[in-house]
This record gives C-alpha cells, sequence and structure tokens, in this order.
C-alpha cells in the first residue's frame, strides 16, 4: 500500500507540474487567446443581464432622419446651422454635454438659400453660449492625409499626470475648423481599434499630437460630465483617475469595454432621431409641447452621430451578430462604463494558476484511483465547472479568467492520467489479450480484460441469433485428400468463414467439423442481431462461388446455413479448470437443426420465422415451407434470405412471384396447379432446386393426399 501510495503521489507531483508549465507557456505565448474572446463574447450575446444605462441620450442621423430633410430640399451633408439649432435646444433642455462624433474639418458649403459663412457661424455661436460642446478629431498616422488647420487652445483645459507609455502618440490629426476650436469646450479622438480578428473589444483612451494629449471621446464626455479638469495615474490599481472615479486599464493603456447589450434603437440606450430633435425644437419655438419630453436630456450626455447604413459609421463589436453596432454608441457605452463603474475585472493570472495546481493536484490524485469510465464519465462533469464559473463570475462581478486554458489543463491532465495508466497497469491487460485471443472473440477478449469477474461460471439470458453452418459434399472432398492436405483445406476454408463472420460483428463460437457455430448480438448485445446474421449469409452465398484449387482440382465452397433468433443463454460454462464462452438452449438447437434442412430444399441458407420477423423489412426472404421440429408442437414456417430489399434484380422479383403464386396453389391443396406452377418456375429458372421440390412433392401429393396434415405440413420431421 505504500508503494502504491508513493506512486500515486509521485505521478500527481509530475502531471501538476507538467500542466502547470503548459499553462505558463500558452498564457504567454496566447494560443487560446482567441478562444478566451469568443467565449467572452458568447458571455456578452448571450447571458448578460439586461441594462439601460440613463446617464447618455443618443441622438442618431438615421435613414429617416436623412429622407425627411430630402423631403424638405435639404440634402445631406447638412447645413451646420442645423448642428446649431440641436445644440442650442439640446443646451435649453439642460443637457450637461454634447458630444458630436462628426470631424468638422472644412467649413460648410454654399447653398442656394443659405451662406457657408454663416452656416458655419451660427453653430460655432451656438457651441459657445453652451460652453459644452465636444467635437470629433481624428489620429493619423505618416500615411494619412491630415486637415491644414492647427491645434488651437480649447476652451476647456484638462491636466494630465500619467505615464508616457499609457498615451498613444501619432504625428498628425485631423481637427475642426479653427472656428470651431475656438468655440468647442473640447475635441475628443475617435480612432477605432479592433483585434486581430477584426472585432473591438478594447480601446485607448490617451492619445497625444505635438505634445498635447488629446482623450478619447468618451473619456472627454466623462470630464464635463463630471466637471473634473485633470487626469491622474494610480499605480497599485493601475488605473486613470478621474476625480473620485478610477477607470482601469491594462498594460498598454486599453480600456476593456463592457457591452451593455444589442446596438441601435432596440438595444440598452435611449435613442432619438435627429428629425424629431430639429422637430420638437419647432414646436417648442411655436409654444407648443414637444413630442418628446425635453426633460429627457436634462442633465445627460448627448451623443450626437450616423446610424444610417450609407453613412458608414457601423462597427464590428461582439454585439455586431445582433445587431448593426453604431460608432457614436461605442463612446456612449464607454461614457456610461465609466460613470456606473461598469468595469471588466480581470482575474489576477498568478492567483487562477495557484488555484489550478490545486485543483489538478486533486483531480489527478483522485483519478488514479478510478477506473477509465468512471474518470471518464466525471471528466464529463467536471469540464463544464470552468464554463459555469465564468457565467457566474460574468453576471455577479463582471469577472473575466482563463476559462478555456482551464479547460484544456483538465483536459490534458486526465488524457496524462489514463495514458499512464495504460502504459503501467494496462500491461496485465494486453497480455491476457494476447494469450486468449488465440481462443475467443477479441469482443470477448475485451470484455474479460475490462470485468475479470465475468471469467466466473454462470450465464446470463439474451435475445440473439444464432447461426450453424456446413460445407456441402465434404465428406466426398476428404476422400480426395490425406489427413494432413485435409486439415490445409480446412484451415484455407475457416479463414474465409471467420472473416464473413466478423464482418459482420459475429461471435465465432466453435468450429464443428467442417462447419461453425456463430453468435450474433453477444457477447455485446444488440438489436441488430438478426440483420447482422441475414448479412453474413449473404456473404456466404458470394463465398459459394469461389473455390480452392486442390491436387489440379477447383472445389466449390458451398456452405448451407441455418439460422435462429430467441431467448438463449450465454456465458462462460465448463468446469473450474476449463471453461467456454458458449451458448446454449432450444433456440441454439433450432438453428442447428435448420442447418440440416437445407439438404431438403436444395438451398443455401434457411431462416426461422423468429428471425425472419426480426428482417422482413430489410431483406427479401423466400417463403419455403411449414415443417415439424421434434419436441415442438406447432409447425413452423421457414424461409430463405434472397438478398437485401434495395439491391435485388428484376429476375429474382419475378422468381418469388412466381413461387408464391405456385406456392398459394399448393396451400389451397390445388396439388395439379400447383405442379403445373412449379413447372412453369423450373421452365424459367432450370437451376432453382426448390421448385423441383415441390413439382415432385406435388406428383406425390396427386397420389396420396395424406402425406399432408391438416396444418399444411408434408411429412418431414426436423430431428
Amino acid at each position: 500500500m505504500a508503494t502504491i501510495s508513493r506512486k500515486t503521489l509521485i505521478v500527481t507531483i509530475l502531471i501538476t507540474a507538467f500542466c502547470l508549465l503548459f499553462s505558463l507557456l500558452v498564457w504567454y505565448s496566447q494560443l487560446f487567446y482567441g478562444w478566451e474572446r469568443q467565449l467572452r463574447d458568447l458571455l456578452f450575446r448571450n447571458f448578460n443581464k439586461e441594462q439601460h444605462p440613463t446617464e447618455a441620450v443618443i441622438v442618431a442621423i438615421d435613414q429617416n432622419s436623412l429622407n425627411f430633410f430630402q423631403q424638405q430640399g435639404i440634402l445631406w451633408p447638412w447645413p451646420r446651422e442645423m448642428y446649431g439649432i440641436a445644440t442650442e435646444y439640446l443646451h435649453s433642455c439642460g443637457a450637461r454635454a454634447i458630444v458630436y462624433d462628426i470631424i468638422f474639418d472644412s467649413p460648410d458649403i454654399d447653398r442656394l438659400n443659405s451662406s457657408a459663412e454663416l452656416s458655419d457661424s451660427s453653430f460655432a455661436r451656438q457651441m459657445q453660449i453652451s460652453g459644452r460642446v465636444i467635437l470629433a478629431a481624428q489620429m493619423q498616422d505618416s500615411t494619412h492625409f491630415a486637415s491644414g488647420f492647427a491645434i488651437t487652445q480649447f476652451r476647456h483645459s484638462f491636466h494630465y499626470s500619467v505615464p508616457d507609455n499609457l498615451v498613444r502618440e501619432y504625428p498628425r490629426i485631423t481637427l475642426p475648423i479653427a472656428q470651431f476650436q475656438c468655440t468647442m469646450a473640447h475635441a475628443g479622438a475617435v480612432n477605432f481599434f479592433t483585434d486581430t480578428d477584426g472585432v473591438c473589444r478594447r480601446l485607448p483612451l490617451l492619445f497625444r499630437y505635438d505634445g498635447r494629449i488629446i482623450p478619447y471621446m468618451a473619456l472627454a464626455a466623462t470630464l464635463l460630465y463630471a466637471n473634473v479638469d485633470s487626469v491622474g495615474f494610480d499605480t497599485q490599481q493601475h488605473a486613470l483617475t478621474v476625480g473620485t472615479r478610477q477607470i482601469p486599464i491594462d498594460k498598454d493603456g486599453f480600456f476593456n469595454v463592457y457591452w451593455y447589450g444589442r446596438g441601435g434603437v432596440n438595444g440598452a440606450f435611449k435613442y432619438i432621431a435627429f428629425a424629431q430633435l430639429i422637430q420638437d425644437y419647432l414646436v417648442r419655438m411655436n409654444g407648443e409641447t414637444p413630442a418628446i419630453n425635453p426633460d429627457i436630456f436634462k442633465d445627460k450626455v448627448v451623443f450626437i452621430g450616423a446610424t444610417a447604413a450609407g453613412l458608414l459609421d457601423l462597427k464590428t463589436t461582439p454585439m455586431s451578430t445582433l445587431e448593426p453596432f453604431p460608432g457614436v454608441e461605442v463612446y456612449a457605452t464607454i461614457f456610461s462604463n465609466i460613470i456606473r463603474g461598469d468595469y471588466i475585472r480581470e482575474a489576477s493570472f498568478w492567483v487562477w494558476w495557484l488555484i489550478l495546481g490545486v485543483v489538478l493536484a486533486l483531480l489527478v490524485f483522485f483519478w488514479q484511483r478510478l477506473k477509465v469510465w468512471q474518470a471518464a464519465l466525471i471528466t464529463l462533469f467536471i469540464v463544464v465547472i470552468p464554463l459555469l464559473l465564468a457565467l457566474v463570475l460574468f453576471q455577479q462581478y463582471k469577472l473575466f479568467f482563463p476559462a478555456i486554458l482551464s479547460e484544456v489543463n483538465i483536459l490534458l491532465s486526465v488524457l496524462i492520467v489514463l495514458s499512464v495508466n495504460y502504459l503501467t497497469e494496462g500491461r496485465e491487460k494486453r497480455l491476457i489479450k494476447k494469450v486468449f485471443n488465440r481462443y475467443l472473440h477479441p469482443a470477448v477478449v475485451e470484455t474479460l480484460t475490462k470485468n475479470p469477474e465475468k471469467l466466473e461460471m454462470g450465464g446470463k439470458e439474451i435475445i440473439a441469433t444464432v447461426m450453424f453452418t456446413d460445407l456441402q459434399g465434404f465428406t466426398g472432398i476428404s476422400e480426395l485428400f490425406t489427413p494432413p492436405e485435409i486439415v490445409q483445406f480446412l484451415n484455407q476454408y475457416f479463414e474465409k468463414v471467420a472473416q464473413i463472420v466478423f464482418e459482420n460483428n459475429g461471435m465465432l463460437d466453435k468450429y464443428t467439423g467442417d462447419g461453425i457455430m456463430a453468435v450474433f448480438g453477444a457477447p455485446l448485445e444488440t438489436d441488430q442481431h438478426a440483420l447482422m446474421a441475414c448479412e453474413a449469409a449473404l456473404g456466404f452465398k458470394k463465398l459459394s462461388a469461389l473455390t480452392i484449387n486442390a491436387k489440379n482440382q477447383n472445389i466449390p465452397l458451398i456452405t448451407r446455413i441455418g439460422i435462429n433468433s430467441g431467448n438463449f443463454v450465454v456465458g462462460n460454462i465448463g468446469s473450474s479448470s476449463r471453461m467456454d464462452y458458449t451458448a446454449i438452449g432450444d433456440t441454439v438447437n433450432l438453428s442447428a437443426r435448420l442447418e440440416g434442412v437445407n439438404k431438403i430444399y436444395g438451398t443455401q441458407n434457411i431462416i426461422s420465422e423468429s428471425t425472419y420477423a426480426f428482417v422482413k423489412d430489410h431483406y427479401l426472404c423466400r417463403t419455403l415451407d411449414y415443417i415439424r421440429v421434434k419436441g415442438r408442437d406447432k409447425p413452423l414456417t421457414i424461409y430463405s434470405v434472397i438478398g437485401r430489399r434495395d439491391q435485388v434484380d428484376e429476375s429474382t422479383l419475378l422468381l418469388l412471384e412466381l413461387h408464391e403464386q405456385a406456392l398459394s396453389l399448393y396451400r389451397q391443396n390445388d396439388f395439379k396447379a400447383a405442379a403445373e406452377a412449379f413447372s412453369r418456375l423450373s421452365e424459367h429458372f432450370p437451376t432453382d432446386p426448390v421448385a423441383k421440390v415441390f413439382q415432385k412433392r406435388c406428383f406425390q401429393l396427386q397420389q396420396d393426399a395424406n402425406l399432408i396434415d391438416a396444418d399444411g405440413v408434408f411429412n418431414i420431421t426436423v430431428k
């Protein structure tokens, strides 16, 4: 016992250490990072609790708004005075900040009924009055064109005290026109970032151009909303500090977005069409009540941006498979994350790694003490736990941990344990297989190695099918050879016989001189046993077309077969010193008797009525006769398997049709007409032995009708 415990302990330590080392390598190589991301996306899409942040409202430049203004003769791009009207109205409604996801990097254009200069001035004046408008800016690398407007002093100044590695440097920037820079509160960067699979899951919050830091649009909105003018950094928490709020970021300065739900009008945020906003403004100017209560904008940050598909501002996010996700909603989402404190939290890798080590050590220790099927069954339950834990931690705490890597480590550890058990404890089983495969069917040996207790005396009653075979003309064949030559001939024959049985999942129970006994449906039980036996019978039918060349003679391999299905006992039967796995019972005995009945009808296979009941829907069988079997009161109907129903040719169908017509006359005791019918059958199929047997019998019955009893059974009794 001490030796076993020591071995178990050593194996546990080695496997756990290997898995932990593997997890370290995978973590730093990010081998399964893509799968981890896909799992997180799945959780966001399908298992996130429905939330509707109220701190932000989205005014959508949607297709309906484009259509509405087009009907008024106002084409896209709209005059800037339209945004001046929207700004004036939102400011009057008490909006705390107004954020435009639009880059006004060029002056407006002259129109028939409006001046570009007056239009720009109108918008600039309203921004000056509001004092809380953020306009978009695009950070550009050296390969992109940027506007010629130099950066000016924005109305709001923010101070930053953050490490340089958390700020992304850009050589160029596309800014609003100078007139707008002087009147807007601040610029907000609108760059969009995706992971390697093209999906946006995280975004940087700070950018730098020409020595000046430009906050991400959502962060700029947060600073205005919270009336904070500085951004710091907490080294311990690795988080940006905005007033009392701490915004967690990763080592590269990226913020992990917590997605509230599907995007668009039916999603998490309140959407209002831009056209509706302008109409409400006009209604209010006329002293009437707007359709939408103006209080909806009070103390809110209003994000204005394009949602119409034609304006090409739809982004790929984890939620995009549910609904198109407008870019403006990305900024609203991050803003709400910060204001509400809805942050994604990452479990400490080292804490997870240590917990994983403890769990793996316990699992490996117990797995070694279980059988393979027990370990596999328990593993099926255990591998679900990391996924369930990932779901619970996400829903309750917005916490993520390496769930996929946990799954992989669990599966890896159990595979190693099973491999070790196979290489050590499996040696004895392989030795048993090597010895007993010479005598028993491999399936039986497999059962014995897994369950050695089945070597005990006793048996089990099952429903299965038994087959007996006999080589036609073997007595005459044996006279041609010496005893050693007969053995050699039989070995060649039995090689083909065994192949047919094994190909159809049968158990070769024993050899009976020049024949065999085979069982289908044991030791591994199946409801397909009769079908397998009939398929084997067709295999023997093909074998009859082959010959074995011996002493310059081609000896045909015509095999006669008897098949019966029913209840019988299988098991290890014998004495304590010698036992065989075999089958016994009346079902077995009848199968052996049916094999001999082939001689009467000249057939190659005969199946009982019980076997026929199992296979009649799949195999075309020829009804042969009623026979009496010694020891049975009722006559037995016997059949011969012809072929699979979907593979029988027209000639065979004709034979069966003529046979059924003749047999019907025979059973009506019209022996003269039956004789003529069987005679016609013989003319069409001269080699058919069954027709000749019945033709002869009909002539006998015309002479003496007492040869057939009241049940229609000819005076043949099978012993």
